[in-house]
């Protein structure tokens, strides 16, 4: 097993919050015993990164996984140890091999080690650092709890003799616990951080379900004294009539430990406000319009329907089985704890690209949107790294996320163009895929800062510029492989739907391409996919000329709203889901809209 840092730098957030023993994964046995009618695994696959060793690097070719879940059939492999690699595909190889770096800290990356900026430091001096490497040591201690994204392939007697292997083909989601629940809060025991909840009984439609006594415990105060949720009150919370989804695992006791929480009316696909056109939807997502839709503890929902679609046929369009493209921003912390970025008089949040599958959820009977958010992060003392993030770890989480404590905006959206699949020759080729890809390959960068070892934030790379820098180069990539040749031209338009579909591809990409680089020419780090995050080494004005080029993905918010604006255009439609500190009650904080 890799060596493990108990301590990071002590002014770090992440090291106040490993203190505490919720935070910390020998609080919760590999065994659990919860009822399956009650509690389901967050995925079929689940389990702790671990970084191997110098030694055992040439055995493992990528990480360790302490499997937590398996599905049946490799049940007998739960608890112990397994190789986890990429699978050996060109596609692969060319994208996360070509992802893989030597490590060595540059002198600005030793100084945000020593002043609580959480870096990779378990990798720095090793050679041909993959993905997987990356992210199994991006904190201190091998505490990065996964679930598999895709399709798993395993050898349970590999050649070589050793530890079974896990091939996967997309990079493993960070979660927070292994199980779920769907409940109502009834109110605190009176006895510790004890809560009794309800749940939902899925035959009467309503949480007439068993009661059960579950932990609540409270969260870590962060370096400003701010706890990123709360537990009290939670029962009085708006969004605990339609119930919660709780994430997490049973203690070393049985108890069953509330990790992460998300709104089931958040995700539950019940709209309730419809969007009818461009115009309306946009104003919609109008800064002040953000800020009336809903009030601190809410959640609220909206379909913004596109051009030329009706919103009974919008709304008839979303089904079990679609995927779609997120567009996330968040907003600040506002109130007697404001936050320090918050003080000054724009605030502009964060963005982040991700995907959104509308999946059966088995305890309630109805569809749900499964989110994962596509986070390229810069480095921060609390730990949370460039990835790929379930809703639970990077949005629920009591003590890591941010639903409590910031108001978040989501948007899903659908465009058969960009979010469907092309038949080539028998083939599936699906645009989002392509997206998912390059967004990949975008935060493995960022982990390790292209082997810098922490990427410096600047005017022309941030959240928003290298998010959609990923999309603007998975967009070209892909429009230039279907229009490359005549055969798979002719195979696009050989009946009118598929023709139409990728006449929308075509007509976005060039829109988005319009948007995203509004002077014409593509700055040639997006053009030819330059490694320079952050410390370009070009001069000021330089670094301004190259914002410039993409002025609009400078601001969060303006960015997000250009995108949209795209689609709704071409006849998409979007979810908008939206969190204004949801959960317990702190009257410390008070949620800030972006407002530009």
């Amino acid at each position: 097993m890799a060596t493990e840092t108990p301590e990071a730098a002590a002014n770090s957030n992440y090291a106040r919050y490993w203190q505490a023993a919720l935070n910390r994964p020998e609080a919760y046995p590999i065994a659990q015993t919860l009822d399956p009618a009650r509690y389901r695994p967050i995925g079929p696959w689940m389990g702790r990164l671990i970084l191997p060793t110098t030694p055992e690097r040439p055995r493992v070719m990528g990480a360790w996984l302490e499997l937590y879940h398996a599905p049946d059939e490799h049940r007998a492999l739960v608890g112990g140890r397994v190789r986890l690699r990429w699978e050996n595909t060109p596609d692969l190889n060319t994208r996360l091999w070509g992802a893989t770096r030597n490590v060595h800290f540059d002198e600005g990356a030793e100084k945000a080690a020593a002043a609580g900026t959480i870096l990779a430091e378990r990798v720095n001096g090793l050679i041909n650092v993959t993905p997987l490497e990356s992210l199994a040591g991006a904190h201190p201690n091998d505490d990065v709890v996964v679930r598999l994204q895709g399709a798993v392939r395993v050898e349970t007697q590999p050649l070589d003799g050793a530890e079974p292997i896990l091939y996967v083909t997309n990079v493993p989601a960070e979660i927070t616990g292994r199980h779920y629940a769907l409940v109502r809060f009834i109110g605190p025991t009176g006895e510790g951080d004890s809560y009794t909840v309800r749940h939902y009984e899925r035959a009467a439609g309503d949480f007439s379900g068993p009661e059960e006594v579950v932990r609540l415990p409270e969260v870590v105060p962060d370096s400003n004294d701010t706890r990123n949720s709360a537990a009290a009150g939670i029962e009085r919370s708006p969004c605990n009539e339609q119930g919660w989804y709780i994430y997490g695992a049973q203690d070393t006791t049985g108890r069953f430990v509330v990790r992460a929480i998300a709104p089931r009316q958040l995700l539950c696909l019940r709209q309730q406000l419809f969007c009818d056109g461009v115009d309306e939807g946009m104003e919609y997502l109008r800064p002040k319009a953000w800020k009336k839709a809903g009030q601190k503890g809410q959640a609220t929902t909206a379909l913004l329907v596109g051009a030329g679609v009706t919103p009974h046929r919008a709304r008839e369009a979303w089904q079990v089985g679609d995927r779609a493209l997120l567009i996330h921003l968040y907003g600040g912390i506002g109130g007697a704890k404001i936050e320090p970025a918050a003080k000054m008089p724009l605030y502009w949040g964060h963005f982040a690209f991700g995907e959104a599958s509308v999946v059966e959820e088995p305890l309630a009977g109805e569809p749900i949107f499964d989110i994962i958010y596509h986070q390229v992060y810069a480095h921060n003392p609390d730990g949370l790294s460039a990835g790929a993030h379930h809703y639970s770890r990077y949005a629920g989480d009591r003590q890591y996320g941010w639903a409590g404590v910031r108001p978040i905006q989501d948007m899903i959206v659908k465009l058969d163009g960009i979010t469907g699949a092309f038949s080539v020759f028998g083939a599936q080729i699906s645009p989002l895929n392509w997206i998912v890809g390059a967004l990949e390959v975008m935060e493995a960068r960022y982990r390790i800062a292209d082997g810098r070892g922490g990427t410096k934030v600047g005017a022309n790379n941030n959240c928003a510029q290298d998010s959609a820098q990923a999309l603007y180069q998975a967009i070209r990539t892909i429009g230039k492989i279907l229009a490359s040749r005549a055969d798979i031209r002719a195979e696009l338009t050989d009946t009118p739907e598929e023709a139409q579909r990728f006449a929308q591809l075509t007509k976005v990409g060039e829109e988005l391409r319009r948007v995203l680089v509004p002077w014409g020419s593509a700055r040639d780090d997006w053009e030819y996919g330059i490694a320079n995050l952050g410390d370009s080494g070009d001069s000021l004005l330089g670094s301004l000329g190259k914002a410039v080029t993409s002025w609009r993905t400078m601001l969060p918010p303006v960015a997000a709203r250009a995108i949209a604006e795209v689609f709704l255009e071409y006849g998409g439609s979007i979810w908008v889901l939206r969190t204004y500190q949801v959960g317990g009650d702190d009257p410390a904080v008070e949620p800030i809209v972006p407002n530009v």
